[in-house]
C-alpha cells in the first residue's frame, strides 16, 4: 500500500521551500507583545506565538478525532435549503453512492473494501494507507443535505430501477460536487485549526519554515474553494431554472458489475495518452469533472458529468476516454478513480484476489495525489492493465448545445 513515509523528503522540500518564499514578516520577539501575530491567525503575538517554542503538540488521536469532528459537521446543501424548507437544522450523514444497488452490488457481509478510511487511519498505521473493511451504513457518507432534501432530491437515482438519462446524470454529478464542497469546507476549517498546533515545541526559525508553508497550502485549500463553490453555483442555478442546456453528460455501461464504486470530482491535469490538458495555478480558472461509477437497473455505469464548452479540460478528458478501445475503458475508469480519488470502494474478495504485481501497480495509483508526489503525465497510460474485463454494451451522451 502507498506509504506517506516513502514521500517524507518530497514534502520535507516543499516545506523547505516555503520557508525560502516566505510572504510572512516573522518578528520573534515584537516591541508590542499584543501586536498581531506574524503567522497571520489574526490573534495578538502574546496569545499565539509567544512561548511556542516551549509548547508540545496535542497527541495525534486527539487531533484526528477534532478532525474526524469537522468532517462530520456541515448544513444543507440543497439549492433552496433554509430554515423553512429544511427538515433538520443539521445535515444528516448522505451517501455519495446509493446503499441500494451501488454499495450493496459489491458489499460482503454487509462491508466494503474502503482507501478513505485507510488514509484517515494512517497515523495508526505508521504512515501507511491500507485497505480497510468499512460498513455500508457509514461508507460514501457525508454531511450534505437535510433529510427531507436528501429524500426527494436524489429519489430519482434511488429507486430501485433507476437508469441513466439527462437528469439522473446530472443528479448523481450534482451530489457528488456537493460532497467535494462540504470536504473542502471541512479540510480548509482542519487546516486553519491545526496552524496553532503544527510548529509547537520547535524553534524560531521552524516555526517561520512551518507557518509559511501553511500560508501557502491555505491559499491553495481557498482557491480549490472557491473553484468548487463556483462549480457548485451552476448546477444550483441550473436546478433551480431547469435549464440543463451547458451541462455536458457521458456515460458507458459496462457487462456485469465491476468490483469497484466511486463518487467524486477532480481536476484532470493529462488526458488518458498522456497529454497535458491543463496547469493547475492559483491565477488560472480550473475545469472540473465529476465521476461516478455505481450500478444502475443491475450493470455497473461509469457517468461524467461537466460545464464547459469542447475545449475546456473536463471535455478533453473525456474525448480522450472515447478513443480508448472499448476493452480498456473498465481499466481506465479504474486508474483515474484510483489516481484523482479517494471516496472509492472495493469489493473485497476482488481485491485480495489481486496479483502481487497488479496490486503493486494499483496501490502506485493510490498514492498519485499525496502530498510531496508529483502527478506523473502517464499516471493513467496502463495499456493491456487486465484488471477488469469487462466490455461496454451501451453509451449515454449529452453534450452542452
Amino acid at each position: 500500500m502507498p506509504d506517506f513515509n516513502d514521500n517524507v523528503s518530497g514534502f520535507s522540500a516543499l516545506v523547505d521551500m516555503a520557508g525560502m518564499l516566505s510572504p510572512l514578516d516573522a518578528v520573534e520577539f515584537p516591541a508590542d507583545v499584543y501586536s498581531p501575530c506574524w503567522c497571520g491567525s489574526n490573534k495578538k503575538w502574546k496569545f499565539c506565538h509567544k512561548g511556542r517554542d516551549k509548547k508540545s503538540r496535542a497527541p495525534i488521536g486527539l487531533l484526528l478525532k477534532d478532525k474526524e469532528q469537522l468532517y462530520r459537521s456541515g448544513f444543507c446543501l440543497h439549492p433552496e435549503a433554509s430554515s423553512e424548507t429544511c427538515s433538520t437544522a443539521k445535515a444528516i450523514d448522505s451517501h455519495t453512492v446509493q446503499r441500494r444497488g451501488g454499495l450493496d452490488a459489491i458489499a460482503e457481509d454487509g462491508h466494503v473494501y474502503s482507501i478513505k478510511k485507510g488514509f484517515s487511519n494512517v497515523a495508526k498505521n505508521n504512515g501507511r494507507v491500507d485497505m480497510e473493511r468499512h460498513g455500508v451504513a457509514r461508507a460514501s457518507t457525508f454531511p450534505g443535505y437535510c433529510n427531507s432534501h436528501d429524500t426527494t432530491l436524489f429519489k430519482p437515482v434511488e429507486t430501485k430501477g433507476a437508469i441513466l438519462n439527462d437528469m439522473n446524470g446530472f443528479l448523481l454529478s450534482l451530489r457528488v460536487v456537493a460532497y467535494e464542497l462540504a470536504s473542502k469546507r471541512a479540510e480548509l476549517r482542519s487546516h486553519i485549526e491545526s496552524r496553532d498546533d503544527a510548529d509547537c515545541g520547535v524553534s524560531f526559525e521552524q516555526q517561520v519554515t512551518v507557518q509559511s508553508f501553511m500560508h501557502f497550502r491555505q491559499k491553495a485549500l481557498e482557491r480549490g474553494l472557491a473553484d468548487i463553490s463556483a462549480y457548485k453555483s451552476k448546477f444550483d442555478e441550473a436546478y433551480l431554472t431547469q435549464n440543463f442546456e451547458d451541462f455536458s453528460l457521458y456515460g458507458v455501461e459496462f457487462d456485469g458489475t465491476l468490483p469497484f464504486v466511486v463518487a467524486g470530482a477532480f481536476m484532470p491535469e493529462y488526458d488518458f495518452s498522456g497529454k497535458a490538458i491543463q496547469s493547475l495555478r492559483l491565477d488560472q480558472e480550473t475545469s472540473l469533472i465529476a465521476l461516478n461509477v455505481t450500478e444502475l437497473n443491475g450493470k455497473t455505469w461509469a457517468v461524467f458529468g461537466w460545464y464547459g464548452g469542447p475545449s475546456c479540460a473536463a471535455a478533453k478528458f473525456v474525448d480522450s476516454f472515447k478513443s480508448l478501445p472499448e476493452s480498456e475503458k473498465a481499466n481506465a475508469v479504474l486508474l483515474a478513480s484510483l489516481e484523482y480519488l479517494e471516496n472509492i470502494y472495493f469489493k473485497q474478495s476482488w481485491w485480495d484476489s489481486l496479483s502481487e504485481e497488479l496490486s503493486s501497480l494499483l496501490h502506485v495509483r493510490i498514492g498519485g495525489g499525496m502530498t510531496g508526489s508529483i502527478r506523473s503525465p502517464n499516471s493513467l497510460v496502463a495499456p493491456g492493465l487486465g484488471a477488469l474485463t469487462a466490455p461496454v454494451v451501451s453509451i449515454y451522451e449529452k453534450l452542452s448545445k
